[in-house]
């Protein structure tokens, strides 16, 4: 169902209403949008703000448009698709269960690192870890990159190939849900800071080799981003 839109933000609006619509399959993926016209009798307003929604779906890989063939949905599926600006529009359950999978899989592997670390390879995710700080609090940057190799480096130090090789496998997958997460702290300070100390805790319990807490933490820590996107998904609707 298409609402009338006010003047004010009325570009963000068109885009959040089909960016719905997408969602719930009223324009299912390889079937053609309306045209500029109907979009913009149906909202009530002009063509320049439906053009810009459109300009931003299909920058995003949402929608493709061919000269006389009008604009299509293609699909959106994580699974098929890594860049951030697609992931806000896919299903949330596809991220929640990805996250579920990291959940799983990362904090028994933290619990094996933490008793068959050597001393090189706590020196490499202290390094991973100051370097995530220094992207995210120094460059002001998201951080995704410096991120994933914290937790790939906890992989290596369990010393189990195949918790690397599935990471590996995953690592584009894995960067696209990281890039998304991390990117909805920007202006957050807080939430930055948090991520911070939880990596911090994560890495002082692997110092001190104790198995338990590194699970602990790990868990805990992985539990917060998936509690984080679910309030942000709950605030947007």
């Amino acid at each position: 169902m298409i609402k009338k839109i006010s003047r004010q933000k009325a570009s963000q609006q068109i885009l959040d209403q089909i960016k719905q619509n997408i969602y719930d399959g009223t324009y299912p993926i390889g079937e053609k949008l309306p045209s500029e016209n109907v979009l913009a009798d149906a909202f009530g307003v002009s063509r320049v703000p439906i053009r810009e929604a459109l300009g931003v779906l299909e920058a995003s890989g949402i929608i493709t448009s061919r000269q006389g063939g009008g604009r299509r949905v293609i699909d959106h599926s994580i699974l098929s698709k890594y860049e951030p600006i697609v992931m806000e529009i896919a299903c949330p359950q596809e991220i929640e269960s990805l996250l579920e999978m990291r959940e799983v899989i990362e904090h028994e592997a933290a619990a094996i690192a933490a008793l068959r670390r050597t001393p090189e390879e706590l020196l490499t995710i202290e390094q991973a870890h100051q370097a995530f700080i220094l992207a995210t609090q120094k460059n002001n940057n998201i951080g995704h990159q410096e991120d994933y190799q914290f937790h790939r480096a906890i992989m290596v130090a369990s010393h189990n190939p195949f918790f690397v090789r599935i990471l590996d496998n995953l690592h584009e997958l894995y960067l696209g849900v990281l890039m998304y997460s991390l990117s909805q702290n920007k202006g957050r300070i807080a939430e930055t800071e948090r991520v911070i100390a939880e990596h911090e805790a994560i890495v002082e319990a692997i110092r001190q080799q104790d198995s338990d807490e590194t699970s602990h933490k790990m868990r805990l820590h992985l539990a917060n981003v998936r509690g984080k996107l679910k309030r942000l998904q709950q605030e947007k609707n």
